[in-house]
């Protein structure tokens, strides 16, 4: 993800950390000689920082990650578990800026059985098959923009604008973020739906293109 700046710990400062980790990691294990540690500071996060550890005794894939503040370790799974255990305890700070890099982080280490959302901004954010004509590449970027902040909706949420593909489809959705824990009604059901703070939910869907020839997405396994 580009827009998470790693920096590499020394090979000293790496297993110092790992050895650290290791028991909060368990039953996970990584060699401690043998994995390139990587850190990088999250905008909405003031506590926690952002780790990859990369096993270089293993082909790639081979890359963990985990939210880390001093005497707590919380490992990655590609659900929204972690983060949202994080947002409660971290406390997550949300504003206009740091909104959007939380929406893109959110959607590149969030990954369902069913395949993932990826948020495309520009054309170079889109992976085509071999199979794929200029026609259709040309249309796809003709359609997508940057994420953008709409404000704060009536329902209290904050609401971005986004393009993402799923599967082989692109999409323009509305993306809403809670601001803090709070019921909202949901139009739909006419029931309240409760949030907690930082949690998501995809509205208004538009359908723009779809069967692209783009990959799709498989399940998430261990390592990303």
């Amino acid at each position: 993800m580009d827009d998470v700046k790693f920096e590499t710990l020394s090979p000293d400062e790496a297993r110092a950390f790992l050895t650290l980790i290791a028991k909060d990691m368990l039953p996970v294990s990584v060699p401690v000689d043998k994995t390139l540690v990587q850190t990088a500071a999250l905008p909405f996060y003031e506590d926690y920082k952002f780790y990859a550890l990369t096993d270089m005794s293993l082909p790639p894939p081979n890359i963990r990650y985990l939210l880390y503040k001093p005497g707590d370790v919380v490992l990655m799974n590609w659900t929204n578990s972690p983060i949202y255990e994080v947002n409660e305890k971290a406390p997550i700070k949300l504003d206009r800026k740091s909104l959007v890099e939380y929406a893109k982080f959110f959607f590149h280490f969030v990954r369902g059985q069913l395949g993932r959302f990826i948020i495309v901004e520009k054309p170079e954010d889109v992976e085509w098959l071999d199979t794929a004509n200029e026609k259709e590449k040309a249309e796809v970027a003709a359609h997508i923009k940057p994420v953008t902040y709409k404000g704060i909706g009536r329902d209290n949420l904050f609401t971005l604008t986004a393009y993402v593909i799923f599967k082989n489809a692109l999409f323009r959705t509305d993306i809403k973020v809670a601001p803090y824990e709070l019921d909202v009604m949901d139009p739909e059901t006419k029931m309240p739906e409760h949030f907690s703070i930082g949690q998501m939910k995809l509205t208004n869907e538009d359908l723009l293109i779809e069967d692209l020839h783009v990959p799709v997405a498989a399940a998430p396994g261990e390592f990303g």
